[in-house]
């Protein structure tokens, strides 16, 4: 999956206190921040720009350059989800999908919330992992899953460390053939990383 940069025009010129309270990071009333979908040119309304407004109406940051799978959608709500909090700050953060294959992967990029800043700014390590999804059991860590084909999967496990995204587990399935050329078994390989130490169980089953 390729990363792409993408420019963030900040329109303010100075960061507010960090001790002052950030209403978008609360879950009580109206949202603090608004998004909108400006493309770029209406003959292919998917590349545009994101514009964050607060309350007021006041235009906070703009992110430009961007691929939006979503951008012909009716409504802007529809284009973006804000619903999520990746690193578990307490605050949600912005994911915009770039692509959706016929396979059903999914490339999104993902702009963490900064209350420091008070601006989202892109985490590569989150937009390289597709199929992303926040883990229901442990909110300090993510999820993705991928397809290479019909039968093939793929899927991660990545949870926060001192401020970085360290991934602990994979696994991989996919069909094994015989030497002529026939189906044996589905191949599953799982793979723990622990301690400095990697450790891998594989197996073949004759059902998927």
């Amino acid at each position: 999956m390729l990363w792409t940069k993408y420019t963030l025009a900040l329109l303010c010129c100075a960061s507010l206190p960090a001790w002052a309270a950030d209403p978008w990071c609360s879950a009580r009333g109206k949202p603090a921040l608004t998004f909108e979908w400006v493309p770029k040119d209406q003959a292919d309304p998917k590349l545009g720009s994101v514009r964050i407004k607060d309350v007021s109406g006041k235009t906070v940051q703009v992110i430009d350059e961007m691929e939006n799978y979503y951008g012909d959608s009716e409504s802007d709500s529809e284009s973006f989800d804000t619903r999520t909090d990746f690193n578990n700050d307490g605050c949600p953060d912005l994911v915009v999908t770039g692509s959706i294959a016929g396979i059903g992967n999914e490339s999104q990029v993902v702009f963490l919330y900064e209350r420091r800043t008070r601006r989202f700014a892109a985490n590569e390590a989150l937009s390289n992992i597709g199929g992303l999804e926040l883990d229901p059991k442990d909110r300090n860590c993510v999820g993705g899953s991928w397809k290479s084909g019909a039968d093939s999967v793929y899927t991660s496990r990545h949870c926060w460390k001192n401020g970085k995204l360290v991934m602990t587990n994979e696994y991989r399935m996919s069909p094994r053939l015989s030497p002529a050329g026939e189906f044996a078994c589905y191949e599953h390989v799982e793979t723990e990383y622990r301690d400095g130490r990697k450790r891998t169980k594989t197996s073949c089953t004759k059902t998927y």
